[in-house]
C-alpha cells in the first residue's frame, strides 16, 4: 500500500510529498478557464532544506515542459 505523505505545501504553486520514500512534487499549471496539478519525481540533488528551491523546481517545471516531461507520473492521484 501506498504511504503518502505531505511534507511542503503552497496553495496555488505546488506541493511536495514523500511516498513510501519517494519525494514527488506536484506543480499547478494554470490555464485560461481551469487550473490543473501535474506530478513528477524529484531528484535528489533537487531537495534542501531551502523551500525557495521548490518553488524555483516548480517555476522551472512550469517554463520549461519539455525538460521535465520524461519525469511526470501521469497515473497517480
Amino acid at each position: 500500500m501506498e504511504n503518502k505523505k505531505i511534507l511542503y505545501k503552497k496553495n496555488w504553486d505546488f506541493t511536495l510529498y514523500d511516498v513510501d520514500g519517494v519525494k514527488i512534487i506536484s506543480v499547478v499549471f494554470f490555464s485560461s478557464f481551469v487550473d490543473y496539478s501535474r506530478y513528477f519525481y524529484v531528484l535528489q540533488y533537487e531537495l534542501s532544506n531551502e523551500y525557495e528551491s521548490l518553488e524555483h523546481l516548480s517555476e522551472s517545471i512550469r517554463n520549461n515542459y519539455e525538460e521535465y516531461k520524461e519525469r511526470e507520473i501521469t497515473n497517480w492521484k
